[in-house]
This record gives structure tokens, sequence and C-alpha cells, in this order.
């Protein structure tokens, strides 16, 4: 591992926000459907809206489920219930749609994943290959959220884990610069012509770029569309229903706030002192910074000597 560093501050995952109108009853979902395992969830009150950019309270609980590595490797699902106020919109539709599109998980059976999944009521989109060419399955589960089922092998019976999220881009060119300054490695980009994994029919002219970050294998793969062309927008509401936002742990978030913002960088808000009342996790700093697809980035205060 390379040492941690405020020019290119993001270290892992720490979760991935899933906004909902229950969310115990997603929970619920990821466990039996996935081997997801639920590890704390924050105490059900009202509290300040201010590091959601919102200018009121909010009753919002974030309900935090691992895969079987646990919280010191894996990276959560952050469930958001959303209570007050209530979740509005709805998950992308479509696989073109601009913004975060999916979240994957990888499997050791993509057949058994979806016999279990479609019986808790997820409905199958596609049933064959990923764009990087995994044995893999895309379905819509019960709140039409997009969940890619990939095949790895080397996973035991229940050993399901966090793989990777899916985001769709206006320029793969555009967006690499911004997640090499978060500190993401690129991995690989290649193109493709089929996007049957979308849902898309037909030959199609579009191209892949998978990243990682320095402490983990869970990727982000940016998707460009050409032919067919890419639509909309990612929701700008934090209380938006389906996969809203990433959270990323850095060593110093005010540090890496005043180096970014030195360097021209616009961050969403300056960083904000939080508390995750009802949970063992201590407060800390945190801070917002959108991609050029207005995406919002969490940054975390949690250095990495806490996984050690």
């Amino acid at each position: 591992m390379t040492e941690p560093s405020i020019e290119q501050p993001a270290r892992r995952f720490l979760h991935i926000c899933y906004c909902c109108a229950d969310d115990q009853e997603v929970a619920q979902f990821l466990v039996e459907g996935l081997d997801m395992k639920q590890v704390m969830r924050t105490t059900d009150q009202y509290d300040s809206g201010a590091i959601l950019g919102l200018d009121y309270d909010v009753r919002s609980v974030g309900n935090f489920v691992y895969d079987r590595r646990g919280p010191r490797t894996s990276p959560a699902i952050e469930i958001q219930g959303w209570y007050d106020p209530k979740p509005v919109g709805e998950p992308p539709a479509d696989g073109l749609h601009l913004g975060i599109n999916a979240l994957g998980f990888a499997v050791p059976s993509v057949d058994a994943a979806i016999e279990r999944l479609t019986a808790l009521g997820c409905s199958v989109i596609a049933d064959g290959t990923s764009p990087t060419d995994e044995r893999s399955a895309t379905l819509h589960d019960p709140r039409n959220v997009t969940l890619d089922i990939v095949e790895d092998p080397t996973l035991g019976e229940g050993e399901t884990q966090m793989h990777h999220l899916r985001i769709n881009v206006a320029s793969i060119d555009e967006s690499l610069p911004f997640y090499e300054m978060l500190g993401f490695e690129l991995i690989a980009r290649d193109p493709f012509t089929d996007a049957g994994f979308a849902g898309v029919e037909g030959e199609v002219d579009a191209q892949v770029a998978s990243l990682r970050l320095p402490d983990e294998p869970f990727e982000v793969r940016l998707i460009e569309w050409t032919t067919p062309a890419s639509h909309g927008t990612h929701p700008t509401d934090p209380f938006h229903a389906g996969i809203f936002r990433a959270a990323l742990g850095v060593d110093d978030t005010r540090a890496s706030y005043e180096y970014l913002t030195g360097t021209g960088e616009t961050f969403d808000r300056p960083p904000m002192q939080v508390e995750l009342s009802g949970t063992p996790v201590p407060d800390m700093w945190i801070t917002f910074i959108s991609d050029p697809n207005g995406i919002p980035y969490e940054f975390v205060q949690r250095p990495r000597s806490i996984f050690r």
C-alpha cells in the first residue's frame, strides 16, 4: 500500500448510500438475498440536515450492512431511511441514465443468486456477461434499484462480496482526472459493442473504464455511451430514492479540503463535524465534493490506522 496523501486523499470506500422509505425492510432484503450482515443503525431522531446541504432538521436513519468480511474490510451499504422528508423520485429506469446506475456484487453462482433474488421480488433485466466479460446478471430489486451480479467461482456458498459501482458518465476523458485526483487508479479501459447487461438491444458504441482505490478491490466502473447516447442527470436531492452518493475514507478531511481547494477544486460544502448517534463510530469530520456528472462523494475522516 502507498502511504496516505492529502494530494490523493481517498484510501477506500466506506459506504454506498441507498436512499429508501424503510431502512429495515431494505436491510432484511440484503441479508436474505445477498448474505449481507446488518452491523449498526443510527438513532431514529431529528438531526440537522446541514451536512447534506439542507437548512432544516431531518429524520433519517442510517442502517449499515456489510458483506461477510465485516467493517474493517468490506465497504458498507448505508441504507438511509428517509422519514421526514420522505424520499422523492425513482431510481434510474434504464441502463443509459447518467449518474450512478447500479451496485454490483460478486457471488459464487449467478444462477443461484437469480433464483434467490427473484423469490424475494427482484426482476431480471439481463442474464449473460458484463461489459468486462464476466458471467453476470442485472436485476431490479423490489424498489427498482439496479443490482449487478457477477460470478466469482473462488467464493464459497454464502460469501457474497461487494464488487463495484456502475456509473454512466458524459465523458470518460473528462471524468478520469477527477477520479485520479481523489486517489483512484485506472485498471482497464475497453470499448464494447454488446450492452445486453444494461437491457440495451443491438450493437452499441460504448466504453468502460475500471478504477480502484489503493486499499481494496471494490471498483468504480465508468461507462460512456456514444451510440445510443446516454440521457438524464444524476439526482440533486439527497433524499432521492435509489443509490445517491458514496463515502470515501480519508486520513484528514480538513487537510484534504484545504489542499484541494488550494489547487482549484470546488467542494459542495466546507467540512463539518458530525456524530453518528447510536453507533460505536466516534464523531468525525465530513465534507462533500461532486464529480463532473454531479455525483456526490463524501470525504469521511477515518484514518487508515483504524482498519489495521
